[in-house]
């Protein structure tokens, strides 16, 4: 009889049906992250910030009913995040979440960069290069905010906001930022 590493999931699931070792449970996550993950920014208007807009980086992987085990599986392995029924299909479909940038920062992105996706190596890539310039700090001045931003629209174009009209909102945000600073 061989005896699994991965007995840490035993009470979610048959050990026996798991892979025999954490690489290749890595593995298989890479390949589920790769088909049903989503390394997301969103760019949400929001008039009480400095430049009126908000860059929010969100990992997550959606599962049926049936699969949710794998997305606990998921919260266990990277010790981080929360499971929700999916808004609109509550019934019948789960989302796994990590949206802290902390957690973006020391368990997320260090596990991809390890285990390279294949299919959204570029989007990964552009997540990454956000998450840790917000972590950073980047996002507080409006160069770096502007760096930022334009890589969130590298990585999808297809946005409620032209990133032009955004741009010059937060220019013009700036602008009055600065007069009212003025002694």
């Amino acid at each position: 009889m061989v005896i699994t590493v991965l007995n840490e999931f035993k009470d979610l699931i048959d050990p026996k049906i798991l892979p025999k070792r954490r690489k290749y449970l890595n593995y298989y996550i890479l390949g589920l992250v790769d088909g049903e993950g989503c390394f997301s920014i969103s760019i949400k208007k929001q008039d009480n910030t400095r430049f009126g807009w908000v860059i929010d980086p969100v990992f997550h992987v959606t599962q049926s009913r049936d699969h949710k085990v794998i997305l606990e599986i998921l919260r266990r392995v990277f010790g981080c995040g929360r499971i929700i029924p999916k808004p609109g299909q509550e019934e019948s479909t789960f989302i796994y979440i990590v949206d802290s940038r902390q957690n973006l920062v020391e368990k997320i992105i260090p596990f991809f960069r390890k285990h390279q996706p294949i299919i959204k190596q570029k989007e990964f890539q552009l997540f990454a290069e956000i998450v840790e310039g917000l972590h950073k700090g980047e996002h507080r001045t409006l160069e770096g905010f502007k760096r930022l931003l334009e890589k969130a629209y590298e990585a999808s174009t297809d946005r409620k906001y032209k990133l032009s009209d955004i741009l010059s909102s937060i220019e013009g945000a700036d602008a009055s930022e600065t007069i009212r600073r003025a002694p």
